[in-house]
C-alpha cells in the first residue's frame, strides 16, 4: 500500500477576506474550520491567530483559546505559528508556545521554525519596483536553537519550513547536532506572484528543495505554495513521497471559486486517492511524524 498522505491546511496565513470570504479570524471560526477540514480530510491544521478585524494577533492567550476550542471539536493535529515578521525579539515569539506547554488542552502538537532568512517584499513587474524594501524575515542560527529547545522543552514539535536549498542545509545540522529530533516534519515552502523570497511554485522549484533533502535522516516532508496553486506541483510531490499543505491562508483559488478550506482540503484529498495516496487519519499521522498521545 502507498504511503498515506498527511494534508496539512494553511487556514488563515497571510491572505484575507478581501481575497476570499471564507478566511477565518476569530477563535470560533478557526475552530469551526478545523473540525470541518477534518472531516474532509485533513490531519493537521497549521493557524495564524487574527484580532476580528484581521490584524494580527500575538495574545499568547488568544492562542491558547484557539487551540482549547479546536480541542472541543475535532481531533486533528494542531501546528501554531510563531508570529510574523513584525515579531523580532525571540522570547516574544516563543511565548505563547511556552505558555500553551504549561496546559495539554491548550498546547499545540506543532510549532513553526523558519531555519533561514529571507526577504518578503514583493516585486510589481509592471512598476518595475519592489512595493516595499525592508520586510526582512530574520532567523538566525541562534534563533533557529532557541526556538527549537524552546519549542522541545514545551512538548511541542518543531515544523521545520524550507524557503531555499541554504534552509535545507541549516535544518541537516539542527538535526545532526541532536537540536531537532528525528522523524523531522519539513516544509518545503514555494511562492509566486510577486514574492521573490522562495524557490518558484514550479515543478523545478520544488524538485530543486526535493533534490537536498538529507535522505540519510528519518524525515516526513510537505509542501506550501504562497500566493499561487499548490495543484500546479502536487503530483510531483505525491509521486515522491511528499504531502501536501493547501490553504486559502496562502492563495485564495479563484479557479475554484473561492471555496472554503474544507472544500479545497476536499479537493487535494480527492487527488491523492487519485493515485492511491489515501489521507492518513490523526493517528496515523502521528505515527509518521513520531508524535505521541498525551
Amino acid at each position: 500500500m502507498n504511503k498515506k498522505l498527511i494534508i496539512t491546511v494553511r487556514v488563515n496565513e497571510y491572505v484575507g477576506r478581501e481575497f476570499n470570504k471564507n478566511v477565518p479570524y476569530t477563535p470560533d471560526e478557526i475552530a469551526e474550520t478545523a473540525a470541518q477540514c477534518r472531516e474532509a480530510g485533513a490531519s493537521i491544521i497549521h493557524f495564524h491567530a487574527r484580532n476580528p478585524d484581521g490584524s494580527p494577533c500575538h495574545t499568547p492567550e488568544v492562542y491558547a483559546e484557539i487551540v482549547e476550542k479546536i480541542r472541543d471539536r475535532t481531533d486533528i493535529l494542531v501546528d501554531s505559528t510563531l508570529g510574523v515578521h513584525t515579531v523580532k525579539e525571540d522570547e516574544n515569539r516563543l511565548q505563547h508556545i511556552k505558555l500553551m506547554g504549561k496546559k495539554t488542552r491548550s498546547r499545540p502538537d506543532f510549532a513553526a521554525v523558519d531555519t533561514g532568512s529571507t526577504n518578503l517584499d514583493s516585486y510589481d513587474p509592471v512598476k518595475k519596483m519592489f512595493k516595499t524594501v525592508n520586510k526582512t524575515y530574520v532567523n538566525s542560527t541562534e534563533t533557529c536553537l532557541f526556538l527549537a529547545k524552546g519549542m522541545t522543552e514545551s512538548g511541542v514539535k518543531p515544523h521545520l519550513s524550507v524557503w531555499a536549498v541554504p534552509f535545507i542545509r541549516m535544518t541537516d545540522a539542527l538535526m545532526d547536532m541532536g537540536a531537532i529530533r528525528e522523524p523531522a516534519y519539513i516544509q518545503c515552502v514555494l511562492a509566486d506572484g510577486w514574492h521573490v523570497g522562495a524557490h518558484p511554485g514550479t515543478s523545478r522549484g520544488l524538485q530543486g528543495l526535493i533534490d537536498f533533502l538529507p535522505r540519510h535522516r528519518k524525515i516526513e516532508w510537505t509542501v506550501a505554495l504562497k500566493e499561487g496553486n499548490l495543484l500546479n506541483v502536487s503530483t510531483l510531490a505525491l509521486e515522491q513521497g511528499g504531502h501536501l499543505a493547501p490553504g486559502l491562508g496562502d492563495y485564495p483559488y479563484p479557479e475554484l471559486g473561492y471555496p472554503t478550506n474544507a472544500e479545497l482540503v476536499r479537493r487535494f484529498a480527492e487527488l491523492g486517492r487519485s493515485v492511491g495516496r489515501y489521507p492518513a487519519t490523526t493517528d496515523e499521522a502521528r505515527v509518521l511524524l513520531g508524535i505521541q498521545k498525551d
